[in-house]
């Protein structure tokens, strides 16, 4: 069972984190690609031509649904101050509900090893979110002992070195 959601805050991440579930394969597309590299592309076959059309309308629109913020709210014709409610991770224009929402879904969409990303982004901070992901895309098929090298090398950098290697 389900636990119970116990505010309307909660029920508004709840339906955030449903259209992203919704929406998981529109959204790739934008981390997938480019509006000028779908225009530039040369899908030549019926199916690919569709999807040059129209795959960037359909991330829009699903990035939109999933950034919606919603109405606002009133109680007896006052309205609710929801503005000390600001959780969330927004990257590339897409406003998530965590940042483990966000993690979670660049992992499943570039098929990133989820340790390894987390391990980089906790040395690099939320801010260099994009830098992660690229650093987690270049080591996507180097072995483990790689990728603890990676980490302790951007930990060096970062001035903050591991001292615990069971972090993957």
């Amino acid at each position: 069972m389900k636990s119970p959601l116990t505010s309307i805050w909660d029920c508004q991440l709840a339906v955030k984190d449903g259209l992203m579930r919704i929406y998981a394969n529109h959204l790739a597309i934008g981390v997938n690609w480019t509006e000028q590299e779908l225009i530039d592309s040369e899908f030549s076959c019926h199916v690919f031509q569709g999807f040059k059309k129209s795959a960037w309308m359909m991330y829009l629109i699903a990035r939109d649904r999933v950034n919606s913020t919603g109405w606002p709210l009133s109680l007896d014709g006052v309205e609710i101050d929801d503005s000390d409610f600001v959780v969330g991770f927004e990257f590339d224009g897409v406003k998530y509900g965590s940042l483990a929402k966000a993690v979670n879904h660049y992992s499943q969409t570039l098929g990133l090893d989820k340790h390894f990303f987390e391990a980089v982004l906790s040395q690099v901070g939320r801010s260099r979110f994009g830098y992660a992901v690229r650093i987690s895309r270049i080591n996507i098929a180097s072995p483990k002992r790689v990728k603890q090298e990676v980490v302790k090398d951007i930990a060096i950098e970062q001035g903050t070195p591991l001292t615990d290697k069971t972090w993957f």
